[in-house]
């Protein structure tokens, strides 16, 4: 899972609200995605300044998701979009399994709530899913970027690893049957069992994403993936597991408002 627009700090609101970009938000079904070549240049054209060469990664989430999940601005240009897989932990239609995939944002629109916007609708669609089902379901992903970790931390609940670390014997034993899912390795003696190495295959960030993933890594004070020596450009990733939370709407609505009027009055600076 790739995108920082999750971290975006809403501690102060905005004095003064401006006008902000809205969204139209839509739902795509995998298999139109796979037979829509159009739409799979413009998720190439968001996700090209993030990444040294996003061709691999796009082949491969392109393959498995079901559900995306694309936004447009008011001119129809897509502003960002979300990648996601449902299906089942485990023989027999074990656990339900949802994927939070790829994500990217137009360079433009970095930091300004567009991804926290699909990001909500995916979670609310979710817990429909989950009623559906009379079940809860696991949500995972993998990911490099702090900036990724730390905000599905704030918006999902039960979220394993936790920042020190730690996890339950329970987050252990997915975490393992994830492992296997990936084709990683078994876990070895010592080893952390949410540290996948060597994983992402031709999947590096470009120098300009490193550099804004180690500014906000360095002003949130965050060290759990340093502890855990997971890097990058080894191509190591951290499997995260989590739940829907209870209030994902309050919350995080309140969060892409506030981004959204943020980014508003910065491009308005921009243009005094």
């Amino acid at each position: 899972m790739t995108s920082s627009d999750l971290l975006d700090d809403p501690a102060c609101p905005a004095p003064v609200p401006r006008p902000a970009p809205t969204l139209d938000i839509e739902l795509i079904a995998g298999d139109t995605l796979r037979r829509d070549a159009w739409l799979r240049t413009e998720l190439a054209l968001i996700a090209a300044p993030s990444y040294d060469d996003a061709s691999a990664i796009l082949a491969r989430e392109v393959a498995d998701c079901t559900h995306l999940y694309i936004g447009r601005d008011p001119d129809g240009l897509l502003a960002g979009f979300f990648m996601t897989r449902r299906d089942n932990l485990g023989a027999d239609a074990g656990l339900p399994l949802v994927h939070l995939g790829w994500s990217a944002t137009r360079d433009d629109l970095k930091n300004s709530g567009a991804t926290m916007a699909l990001f909500e609708r995916c979670i609310r669609d979710v817990q429909r899913w989950e009623q559906q089902l009379g079940r809860r379901a696991l949500l995972w992903s993998t990911t490099a970027s702090p900036t990724i970790y730390l905000g599905v931390s704030r918006f999902l609940a039960q979220v394993e690893p936790r920042c020190d670390g730690g996890y339950s014997a329970e987050g252990a034993a997915l975490a393992r049957l994830l492992r296997e899912r990936l084709g990683a390795p078994p876990v070895l003696a010592g080893e952390h069992p949410f540290a996948v190495r060597g994983i992402a295959k031709a999947t590096r960030y470009s120098a300009a994403e490193q550099q804004r993933i180690a500014r906000i890594s360095a002003r949130k004070s965050f060290s759990l993936f340093s502890r855990l020596d997971i890097d990058e450009c080894r191509e190591d990733r951290l499997i995260f597991i989590a739940r829907t939370p209870a209030d994902i709407g309050t919350t995080l609505s309140r969060a892409s408002t506030l981004a959204l009027a943020r980014h508003g009055r910065a491009e308005h600076r921009k243009r005094a």
